[in-house]
Formats: C-alpha cells, structure tokens, sequence
C-alpha cells in the first residue's frame, strides 16, 4: 500500500463492533482528552525541570524551583518567569 493510500485508509470512516461511524482521527483526540488531567496532575517533566531551574536561577529566584510539582504548576511557573526575565530585559 502506498503512503497515499494508507493516510486515506486512516482517515476513512469505519464501522466499529457495535456498527457505529468511527473516524480514526477523531477517536485518536478524543481519547487524548481523557488522559488530559493524568498529563496536567502527574509529576512535572525532565524537560520542565531543568528548563524552570535554569530560569530560577537566571531570574534569582532558586526558591521557584522544587523537585516535587505537578505538570501544570511547573508550565505556571516557567512561564512567569519568562515573562519576569522579559521585562527585566525591556530596561
């Protein structure tokens, strides 16, 4: 099967067990939103880590970074403190 082809096999309805419509592509979203609070509450990322450490410490604030935060507390925090290291750089 050609690569053409198989992207339009993946985005042709199909019946699924109960004949019901199911788009592919659709299911795949779907079901991404249910593990939407697992990917936010779960502990946060190697990337975020060292991405909010170094942050911490180039804004002198090493208090900001803790080992033990969630996902979206760790997307809080480095993101105020680019917007912190932003307007220090404006001056």
């Amino acid at each position: 099967m050609t690569p053409a082809l198989k992207t339009l096999a993946l985005k042709t309805p199909a019946l699924n067990t109960r004949g019901e419509i199911v788009v592919p592509a659709i299911a795949a979203s779907v079901s991404s939103y249910e593990s939407l609070p697992d990917r936010l509450s779960g502990p946060m990322t190697r990337g975020q880590a060292l991405t909010l450490k170094s942050l911490a410490i180039e804004a002198y604030q090493p208090k900001q970074f803790e080992k033990d935060l969630t996902r979206a507390e760790a997307a809080r925090r480095i993101e105020a403190l680019k917007q912190e290291i932003a307007l220090a750089d404006s001056f």
